[in-house]
């Protein structure tokens, strides 16, 4: 058998050997280039870093300054704008703390920017509590305050800013040494990789043809292989893809019940993340906040703007005791929507922290309870408040006669307690029945409050009797005449089912402190001159005073608790001192 020729084997040897060596030397080329993209990334990223922390720098003295002008603005309009630049500020402030915080990466510069961010998050409240006290109107304190608490703290930021910029100068000189060096190496590992490789080449290229044969019927086997592992993937995979699909629906189904439930309930959760400043709620909040979520986004500002400007100041004292030291935080407080209906608010959170105490993190429920507060406020009046007439109840009567007495102690003033029984009442209930006596007593009761003022108080006590209560009265001849004034306007017949009914008063009255220093004395002095008035023909009225000593001991008619209120003059004459 004769020898088959070698030459196009071994010519074929010879193209694998220089195809091996141009690929040593194209990745030695790769590498050098690689190196060189590597720095020219290193000093635009060194340069983005730099350039982000001097915008900070300057947003934050740009901050402080719209600060000032706020605070010293005496136009409202320009304090206003200055006041929206001062907000928008500080978002661009967070934008470009972020970008520093995405391109740091060694453990030196992560700690300063924490101790950045540390410095900000205690800083910016104290400014946003500034500026809000220059709005509403405490600009000196303001400016105190501006001195004393927030340069000092925007100190600190600048230099822990140039602590940072210092740090990116040393990381950014060490990687660009550590990249000259690596390039060193390179050049001559490529020179020593390519000896070797030639020689490696050589003597792999005799074995290489039988490791192909060898391994091409391996190939074809874990290829038929791959085939049967890659069937059964698909079919696992779509029935994986099967079972997601159910189950983001099923969620999907479950967040839209929940949202139903919060939007039925009027509440909604949030979630307020302290360290990175970033609130977020959920969809129901909008609605409840009045806010649109298509123009307005998510934020610790949004809330405290949509918050009533008389609340405002309240909420956020709350915050910060809450944050200081407290596990929970609950505050009630009232929102402005943009249609300018107001609502009644209860936001609730649990604060976590860490192990130092400081807190990091609070999620809570925000409920409306507009109607709860309406509900209460009417069970109050139902409860102080006569069903039939309006007028306060014997139990409120008795709430205002003890703040009046308790004025008059502080202002050394007059107090009159002034009894009142109706004159032919009762014939009038017998014979028209019980409604007309209804219409009668609301005709009554709307005279006895227009014959007072509007400050004064008048009540009913009982089927026909009231009490009006008459604050700052000058003495008693000014008692009497207002008696007089509310008995002429009882000369004027009530109109009863298209029939006209007379209808008198007989009125007695006690004065405070000459007739009794106490509420239940003026009272009972007060029934007693009523009754001798009731004795006397009734239509007049009697003053306790007035009354002989034997019948001031006596007694009038038993079992007849009464309450203060007050009756009023023909004009409120000036107090003193404050109310209770």
């Amino acid at each position: 058998m004769s020898s088959r020729p070698r030459t196009p084997d071994i010519t074929g040897a010879f193209l694998v050997v220089l195809v091996l060596v141009a690929a040593v030397a194209w990745t030695g080329w790769q590498r050098v280039q690689q190196l060189q993209q590597e720095i020219e990334a290193l000093t635009e990223e060194y340069v983005q870093k730099v350039d982000s922390v001097h915008r900070m720098r300057s947003l934050v003295r740009e901050r402080m300054l719209r600060a000032a002008l706020v605070i010293s603005a005496q136009d409202r309009v320009l304090q206003d704008r200055y006041h929206r630049e001062f907000r928008e500020l500080a978002e661009y402030f967070v934008m470009a703390r972020a970008e520093v915080e995405a391109l740091v990466g060694g453990p030196d510069e992560v700690t300063l920017m924490e101790d950045l961010r540390e410095l900000t998050g205690e800083g910016a409240p104290i400014l946003s509590e500034i500026v809000d006290l220059a709005l509403v109107g405490g600009r000196n304190d303001a400016i105190a305050r501006l001195y004393s608490e927030a340069m000092p703290v925007q100190e600190q930021v600048l230099a822990q800013m140039e602590r940072i910029l210092q740090a990116f100068e040393r990381d950014n000189a060490r990687a660009v040494a550590a990249f000259a060096r690596s390039h060193e190496r390179t050049q001559r590992a490529m020179l020593a990789t390519t000896g070797v490789a030639m020689l490696l080449i050589v003597f792999v290229g005799f074995r290489v043809r039988r490791r192909i044969r060898r391994d091409h019927v391996a190939l074809q086997t874990e290829l038929i292989q791959r085939q049967r592992v890659e069937a059964r993937l698909r079919e696992t995979q779509i029935g994986l893809e099967a079972a997601v699909a159910r189950r983001t629906a099923e969620l999907e189904e479950a967040s839209e019940r929940l949202e139903a439930a919060q939007r039925i309930a009027g509440a909604g959760y949030w979630e307020w993340n302290i360290r990175d400043d970033r609130l977020q709620w959920s969809a129901n909040v909008f609605e409840l906040l009045g806010l649109d979520p298509e123009r307005t986004e998510a934020g610790f500002e949004a809330y405290l703007h949509a918050v009533h400007p008389e609340d405002r100041t309240r909420v956020r004292r709350t915050i910060n005791q809450a944050l200081a030291s407290e596990p929970l935080y609950r505050v009630e407080h009232r929102v402005v929507r943009s249609d300018g209906g107001v609502r009644e608010l209860r936001v609730e959170g649990e604060i976590e922290r860490d192990a130092a105490g400081r807190p990091l993190e609070v999620l809570g429920m925000v409920r409306d309870i507009t109607r709860e507060k309406a509900s209460q406020e009417r069970l109050w009046h139902q409860a102080h408040h006569d069903s039939l007439t309006g007028l306060s109840n014997r139990s409120l009567l008795h709430e205002h006669l003890a703040q009046a007495l308790r004025r008059a102690e502080r202002n050394t003033g007059r107090v009159a307690l002034v009894v009142c029984d109706l004159d032919g009442f009762k014939p009038i209930n017998d014979r028209m029945g019980h409604d007309a006596g209804d219409v009668v007593l609301v005709a009554v009761a709307q005279r006895l409050r227009e014959g007072v003022r509007e400050s004064d108080v008048v009540a009913r006590v009982g089927g026909d009797e009231f009490v009006l209560l008459l604050e700052n009265v000058q003495d008693s001849g000014a008692v009497y005449g207002i008696c007089l004034k509310l008995i002429d306007l009882f000369e004027e017949p009530v109109e009863v089912n298209y029939e006209s009914v007379r209808i008198g008063l007989s009125l007695g009255a006690a004065i405070y402190p000459e007739d009794g220093d106490d509420a239940d004395t003026l009272l009972q002095r007060a029934d007693r001159a009523m009754y001798r008035s009731k004795q006397e023909g009734g239509s007049r009225v009697t003053l306790f005073a007035e009354l002989d000593e034997g019948t001031r001991h006596g007694h009038g008619r038993d079992g007849r608790g009464r309450a203060p209120l007050g009756c009023g003059l023909q004009a409120d004459p000036p107090r003193t001192g404050t109310g209770d």
